[in-house]
């Protein structure tokens, strides 16, 4: 009876928890919803790219991210990236680059498995791994990245896409990370739930990504069509 009775406060702070999670999760399937409609309405590539790497940052209260398309370039597949955003450093311009696909990236590894990967802590990788993060970026620009979360894109044909980069969940949305101290006081590292959301997320994004480009092609298809219809001499 006793053990009982002690068990009471346990079993009541978990009750909290568990509704606490459900709250929480409830929230993140209507924000994914809502996500999903949006995603599929937009045919601005540039605006879809910004949308899908916003909303998978807002709903992971992450500090960083990038996104990384896969294109193929002289007969190769490699990865294009396209996008970055940083609450730390917003005004950093986001450049563009491509990376080999392979194992030897962070972002080459998730595209090249096709599988998620969660790092706790890009500083110290395991050394079994074969990729290393560059901590040039950081260094350069006074930031510090520590928790990582990426996860490629896949469409319908079990395809990838691409890939998406998230860097640091932070405890607290406005918190900026800099040091070694920022990232010990603010930085969670990512759970099943960060990567079951941005799983979900990642699959509408290649599905939009896919529809983007397809309504591109026919704009062209037909643009051409027009073209050749005008130049086409008139006949008697």
């Amino acid at each position: 009876m006793t053990e009982l009775l002690g068990a009471g406060p346990h079993l009541e702070d978990e009750l909290v928890e568990a509704r606490r999670e459900l709250v929480e999760a409830r929230s993140a399937l209507r924000e994914l919803s809502k996500v999903g409609m949006a995603l599929m309405s937009e045919r601005d590539p540039t605006q879809l790219f910004d949308l899908i790497l916003a909303q998978a940052r807002a709903l992971t209260t992450s500090d960083a991210g990038s996104l990384y398309l896969v294109e193929t370039d002289d007969g190769k597949r490699v990865l294009h990236f396209l996008r970055s955003q940083n609450d730390t450093l917003p005004d950093l311009p986001s450049p563009s680059f491509k990376l080999p696909l392979d194992e030897h990236s962070i972002a080459g590894y998730a595209a090249t498995t096709g599988e998620p990967l969660v790092l706790e802590d890009v500083y110290e990788l395991p050394e079994v791994m074969p990729f290393s993060h560059n901590r040039a970026f950081d260094e350069k620009h006074g930031y510090r990245a520590k928790s990582m979360l990426v996860v490629p894109m896949i469409d319908h044909k079990d395809r990838v896409v691409g890939v998406l980069q998230l860097i640091n969940r932070k405890r607290e949305a406005t918190a900026k990370i800099r040091t070694d101290a920022d990232a010990d006081a603010w930085v969670l590292p990512y759970t099943e739930r960060e990567v079951a959301i941005v799983s979900s997320l990642a699959g509408q994004a290649a599905v939009s990504i896919e529809n983007g480009q397809l309504y591109q092609d026919i704009e062209n298809l037909f643009a051409g069509l027009s073209l050749i219809h005008i130049s086409e001499p008139t006949r008697p």
